[in-house]
């Protein structure tokens, strides 16, 4: 073997990581869609559900929660809907980093 194999041995390695990573995009998304995870806010006052995908599926409000006030109630959501954002993305990050092997991508930002 002479030494221009090398790189380009490892160029193609990457070509072909790069290319199962593209391939695997399309069914993370599908499969991040389908994941639900709940935040939720006030000892389970509100809970909200979001996708993988971090769009929002559902709202709960305990009545209890709406005789605190607009104000209170308004922080209960919002506390909520970031426990919910938080938690999707711990699980996009996992799943993207089970389908790239660990591998840095630029503008991933995971």
């Amino acid at each position: 073997m002479t030494k221009g194999f090398g790189p380009m041995g490892q160029f193609q390695e990457a070509l072909k990581r790069v290319k199962k990573i593209q391939e695997g995009g399309a069914k993370l998304q599908d499969d991040l869609a389908s994941i639900s995870v709940e935040g939720t806010a006030g000892g389970g006052l509100v809970k909200i559900t979001m996708t993988g995908n971090q769009e929002p599926q559902t709202i709960s409000i305990d009545p209890q929660a709406l005789a605190e006030g607009h104000e209170v109630l308004e922080d209960l959501v919002l506390t909520a809907l970031k426990d919910a954002y938080n938690r999707s993305t711990e699980v996009m990050q996992e799943r993207v980093k089970d389908l790239t092997g660990g591998i840095n991508i630029p503008g991933l930002n995971l």
